[in-house]
């Protein structure tokens, strides 16, 4: 019998096909003749864990094999090659049955003799007919012997192409060792022996190729550079050294606490795959060089021919000298002093060296595509990786990579493997204040991280603190030789003066600005100012959103320490002059003799008003602060009403407050009496719709008395209009009631229709909180025709959707639908995302109690979104009340209990009894319907309290008639009908 392992397992008899039969029968003949323990032999057919019942499957295999082994032989029986004994099973195999036993003795024939010796060894590598065991997988056992023998075999090969160069038979070992060295080109002794052996037959060039490739191997796969063998053979081949004990590794060393950048880092790895250069471009300090050195460092084993390094900017911070750079790049790749001496013929030589090597050339802090462009080498298996603070567009084919700022997820990582995790973790709020002064930049990461790892005792918030200080921050952000400051001062540097004095200009609005403003600011048509934006941008010291532009954070502050030049303020002021003319343009009210803006600017205010006024009201109160910083009183006034009355009412951004203080301070300093007025009405208003009762009633009261100072009836009415909003709110309806008719007769006697209509609003609401709903319907009737007759379509619609809340809860729905779809119509119309918001939540709570509750969360969802949206928590807390009944009607009181306590928080918070009655109202009913009587019983009976203190008894009588249903005390039904005795019907 004949078996054969040296390549496929083969055997005369027929082996089985199944893995497990051949598996044992490998492990048995690496082991022939010697018993293996039936554990070991389970360990070998199953290395990755054995069934319970793998001893009784090891045993039938066992019995299988027997079989096709010794055919008719029983276990015990003479003759029988697969033997059982106490310490496992054995395979006797006889001399000359197996082809490894072969090779193993005629690797030690012929020692006495080199011919004999040489064919030895011929024969003994004969008996391979590919790898041992090449079609059977085994456990550590069987693949060790495989290993064992592998190792065998190629030191028989070493030694048979080691006699035939001895020979001189070069050729032979070309044939031999070529398929050998190109499936294993990292393999040094072999390729040591190739190289030797086609240097012999003259293959010079081809034998300078083999060393190159295995070179590159030994780098690829192990990150080693050549022994000392090959190093001697390449010397002999070449005639010269191999340069340095290795290629040039100039990489500088990787941050060690290097994070996050998971996607640049992904896409600089696929572009360094192609020989175009990749361009690292980002603002001073936003960690380029960090990132380009971590790239460079998981990249550098594919370029086997060395890295090299060097920064474009010279230690006083000018562009350095290219022919410099070229000169210490050529003379690392091996150039001679002779060849460096042509400083005219360098950049031939530079792509000469590098025309078939494999390099990866890093080129930090570059100026300019010029300096780039000289250094660029010239093979296609090279890649060049640059760092700059713009893209470089001129360079060709180049791959820009953009650095922006940190991610906070990012930053947060960066900052904690400095500092630590969990001081972070200890004080989450404040790491994220932290995180968000040093608004994205690395560089301001890394140091705020030092400076908390240099004092354990500091708290993150005491930091963060620090740094809430724009006239410290800079000096905070400074550690060693690292410093913000010095990063944005050497990018700045970089730009011209008029490029400077720009970002100057825009950084006194202290957010972004318009392209039409920097037109006005450089007194120069649009095009060309939004050219000087562009480069501005690309440099990445503006961040561009669209038609509007903002100066980088810390940019800002820097350009704060500097003195302005003394044409700024003339510049600024022209600016404020063009926003203020615009304002104008939008409100059809153009004043003569302003500043004329320019043309195109002015077709995009005229295309879309309203769309213009969304956009820019956040600008027009940054001009607002700055003509009032400037003292310039006359125009401050203007562009103050002029935002208002574009921001509209309600009016919640964080600007409100600041604009009408500084139109107020504008009107006193003009002495103005009427403008005061005006404006201590636009605080109250302020102060009003953020939900400040105390403060708004303050400046309604002023600007009343200064209204009737000035005999002034329309002012007059309106702000006691305002101030029967608050008196109601406080519980006082009959002060309410008398201001709002006083309010009607003042604007009847001035002729101010539309005054009357929103007045007569009102009182229809009042009426029917103190229950009055007959008043309440006729007042919502007088009040929409007094809206229809001065063309008011908007107040006709606010009419009409506080009429459909009335006559909804009063059972008229139809009529209500027909008032709100009109008026949802009428604020789709003009744009006006609060009132829609207002509209749609009445049409929820319609929907919710005709049973509709699909339209009903559809309307209110929507309501809330477009509150949220827009800042406006108070009648956000509203619409989060009718989500809660909603839900309550669709039975999930979980969830209509979530609606109303967030409700009920804000209601308290703001002092909003009304609201608060309302959500412990929906409570109690929630409570109800779960059968939880006691609780909804204090619920409700608090809910109605509030009423009764409010002087709202249509309300009371809701709250009551719930009590009612939870609970048979007699107060609760006695109070019942002392209410109903107040309604009138």
């Amino acid at each position: 019998m004949r078996f054969q392992v040296l390549g496929p397992m083969t055997a005369t008899v027929a082996l089985p096909s199944a893995a497990q039969p051949r598996r044992l029968l490998a492990v048995l003949l690496a082991q022939a003749g010697q018993f293996v323990g039936r554990d070991t032999l389970v360990d070998e057919l199953w290395p990755d864990g054995a069934p319970a019942s793998a001893a009784a499957i090891v045993q039938v295999t066992v019995s299988k094999l027997r079989k096709t082994l010794s055919p008719g032989l029983g276990a015990a029986e003479a003759g029988q090659r697969l033997r059982s004994g106490p310490r496992g099973y054995a395979l006797a195999v006889e001399p000359g049955e197996l082809d490894a036993d072969d090779f193993l003795t005629l690797l030690s024939a012929g020692a006495d003799d080199r011919a004999q010796r040489r064919r030895a060894l011929e024969r003994a590598l004969a008996c391979w007919r590919g790898d041992a065991f090449a079609d059977v997988a085994g456990g550590p056992l069987l693949e060790a012997h495989k290993l064992w023998l592998e190792d065998r075999r190629s030191a028989a090969l070493l030694q048979l192409v080691e006699l035939e160069l001895a020979d001189g038979d070069g050729r032979s070992v070309v044939e031999r060792l070529d398929p050998v060295v190109a499936a294993r080109p990292a393999d040094e002794r072999f390729a040591a022996r190739l190289a030797s052996a086609l240097g012999a037959v003259g293959r010079r060039e081809s034998a300078l190729e083999v060393l190159r490739r295995t070179r590159r191997a030994l780098w690829e796969e192990a990150g080693v550079w050549p022994g000392a063998d090959l190093v001697a053979v390449y010397r002999r081949i070449a005639g010269t050294e191999w340069t340095t004990p290795g290629p040039p590794a100039q990489l500088p060393p990787a941050v060690p606490d290097f994070t996050g950048r998971a996607a640049e880092l992904a896409d600089v790895a696929r572009a360094l795959r192609g020989p175009a250069p990749v361009v690292l471009h980002g603002a001073a300090g936003s960690g380029k060089s960090a990132l380009a050195v971590q790239a460079a460092w998981r990249a550098r084993r594919r370029f086997p021919d060395g890295q090299l390094a060097a920064s474009l900017r010279g230690p006083d911070g000018t562009p350095a000298d290219p022919a410099a750079v070229l000169t210490g790049f050529l003379r690392l790749l091996g150039a001679t002093p002779a060849e460096l001496a042509d400083r005219a013929g360098l950049t031939g030589l530079w792509r000469s060296y590098t025309a078939d090597r494999r390099l990866l050339v890093l080129l930090e802090d570059a100026a300019s595509e010029t300096q780039v462009r000289a250094l660029l080498p010239s093979g296609p298996g090279c890649a060049t990786l640059v760092t700059a603070r713009r893209s470089l567009p001129g360079l060709c084919g180049a791959r820009p990579v953009p650095v922006a700022e940190l991610s906070t997820k990012d930053a947060w990582a960066l900052l904690a493997a400095i500092a630590g995790e969990p001081r972070l973790r200890a004080e989450p709020e404040a790491t994220q204040r932290l995180l968000g002064r040093c608004a994205g930049l690395a560089l301001a990461v890394r140091i705020a991280g030092v400076k908390l790892a240099a004092r354990p005792d500091r708290r993150v918030a005491e930091l963060a603190a620090r740094l809430a200080d724009d006239r410290r921050r800079l000096d905070e952000l400074t550690a060693g030789d690292l410093g913000v400051r010095a990063a944005v001062t050497s990018a700045l540097r970089e730009r011209s003066a008029s490029e400077v004095s720009l970002l100057r200009l825009l950084a006194a609005f202290a957010g972004p600005v318009p392209d039409w403003c920097a037109a006005a600011l450089l007194d120069r048509p649009l095009d060309e100012a939004r050219d000087r934006l562009d480069a501005l941008a690309a440099a990445h010291l503006l961040t561009p959103a669209g038609t509007r532009w903002a100066v980088h954070p810390f940019a800002r502050l820097v350009l704060a320490e500097s003195a302005p030049a003394r044409h700024d303020e003339g510049a600024l002021r022209r600016a404020c002059e063009v926003a203020l003319a615009l304002a104008e343009h939008v409100r059809g009210r153009p004043a003569p003799g302003s500043r004329k803006p320019d043309p195109a600017a002015l077709r995009r205010v005229t295309a879309d008003p309203a769309g213009w006024t969304a956009e820019e009201t956040g600008h027009l109160a940054a001009a607002v602060r700055l003509a009032g910083a400037h003292g310039w009183h006359e125009l401050t006034g203007q562009l103050a009403d002029a935002c208002t009355a574009l921001a509209g009412t309600p009016w919640l951004g964080h600007a409100a407050r600041a604009v009408s203080v500084l139109g107020l301070a504008a009107a006193r300093r003009r002495r103005d009496p009427h403008a005061e007025a005006e404006k201590l009405f636009d605080l109250g208003s302020v102060h009003w719709q953020h939900g400040r009762w105390q403060q708004a009633r303050k400046y309604f009261v002023m600007a009343e008395h200064r209204y009737r100072l000035l005999e002034d009836p329309r002012g007059t009415g309106a702000v006691l209009a305002a101030l029967a909003d608050i008196h109601l709110d406080d519980g006082d309806p009959r002060t309410a009631e008398a201001q709002l008719r006083e309010a009607i007769d003042l604007l009847r006697d001035c002729g101010d229709r539309r005054g009357q209509a929103a007045a007569a609003a009102q009182l229809g609401s009042l009426a029917e909180d103190v229950g009055d709903v007959r008043r309440a319907v006729e007042s919502f009737e007088v009040s929409m025709l007094l809206a229809r007759e001065c063309d008011d379509g908007r107040g006709h619609d606010q009419a009409a959707k506080r009429y459909a809340d009335v006559l909804r809860r009063q059972g008229e729905a139809d009529q209500a639908g027909d008032l709100l779809a009109g008026a949802l119509g009428g604020a789709v119309r003009t744009g006006e995302r609060h009132w829609e918001a207002h509209v749609l939540r009445s049409l929820g709570d319609l929907h919710a109690e005709a049973g509709e509750l699909a339209d009903a969360h559809r309307r209110l969802t929507r309501s809330l979104a477009l509150f949220e949206e827009i800042g406006h928590r108070h009648a956000a807390a509203y619409t989060h009340r009718s989500l809660a009944e909603a839900r309550r009607r669709a039975g999930d009181p979980a969830g209509a209990r979530r609606h109303l306590r967030t409700a009920l928080g804000v209601f308290r918070e703001l002092g909003d009894r009304r609201g608060a009655g309302y959500a412990l109202l929906g409570l109690g009913r929630t409570q109800a319907d779960e059968g939880a009587g006691p609780e909804a019983a204090r619920l409700l009976g608090t809910s109605a309290d509030l009423f009764r203190e409010l002087g709202f008894p249509l309300w009371e009588l809701r709250a009551l008639r719930e009590l009612n249903a939870v609970t048979s005390e007699s107060p609760a039904r006695d109070r019942t009908r002392e209410v109903l005795t107040k309604i009138k019907i």
